[in-house]
């Protein structure tokens, strides 16, 4: 967890996906539309889709 405690894991992905970078991006532009109040970001140690409030 983030040194906020506050990030929350929207999706997980799993290493062995077929999905595309495009589709992995459309997947975070949704969580942005969802939560426009929260920083949206790819985690790579988790393989997630993330999210953390905005500072």
């Amino acid at each position: 967890m983030d040194s906020l405690g506050d990030k929350i894991v929207h999706k997980k992905i799993g290493r062995n996906t077929n999905l595309t970078v495009k589709e992995i991006m459309d997947m975070v532009d949704e969580v942005k539309k969802t939560y426009p109040d929260r920083e949206v970001f790819f985690d790579g140690d988790e393989f997630a889709i993330c999210s953390r409030k905005k500072k």
